[in-house]
């Protein structure tokens, strides 16, 4: 793990640049429309993330209010999806391959930003660090609900989305 501010800055801007491409690079291969959503959407957050980590580099300040978390910006992708049509269409190989790269990708950006915010200088920064690792906990979820959807997309529609659509959230533990 990096062991000053600086290492955690160059750190941070070399995986956000690298999440960057993979995530336009998964999203031009995907031929599934939701995961090609999830991924140009983690794409945009991931170029937020990489502004966001320059500007801390460069001692500027963070309105960690009004940074969006990733699933109120894309909500679901697949609220809009026709559950028949969507099951007709499983994930191909290398989509299913780039989610499990992701959430691997998702897990060590949340390691380093949980791990700088602990060690912070100031509340400051430890605040939005916290931050960038809550959202990277959200992407790490949406992956894997991403990942259940496009394998079984019959049982995620049932146990998932029905209740969001219906507005019952006891089986989401609500």
């Amino acid at each position: 793990m990096a062991k000053s501010l600086r290492d955690v800055f160059q750190l941070a801007r070399k995986m956000e640049m690298d999440g960057v491409k993979f995530y336009h690079d998964a999203a031009k291969k995907a031929a599934n429309p939701q995961a090609k959503r999830l991924f140009e959407s983690f794409a945009l957050d991931e170029e937020r993330h990489l502004r966001i980590v320059a500007d801390l580099a460069k001692g500027k300040g963070v309105d960690v209010e009004s940074m969006p978390m990733p699933a109120e910006s894309i909500k679901t992708v697949f609220t809009e999806a026709d559950a028949e049509a969507a099951a007709a269409q499983q994930a191909t190989a290398d989509e299913t391959k780039a989610i499990r790269m992701a959430m691997e990708m998702e897990r060590e950006s949340y390691r380093l930003y949980d791990d700088a915010a602990r060690r912070g200088d100031s509340e400051d920064i430890k605040v939005i660090f916290k931050r960038l690792a809550q959202e990277e906990n959200q992407h790490y979820a949406m992956l894997e609900n991403t990942q259940e959807y496009l394998t079984d997309n019959k049982k995620w529609f049932l146990w998932n989305e029905w209740a969001l659509l219906t507005g019952d959230m006891s089986s989401m533990g609500e």
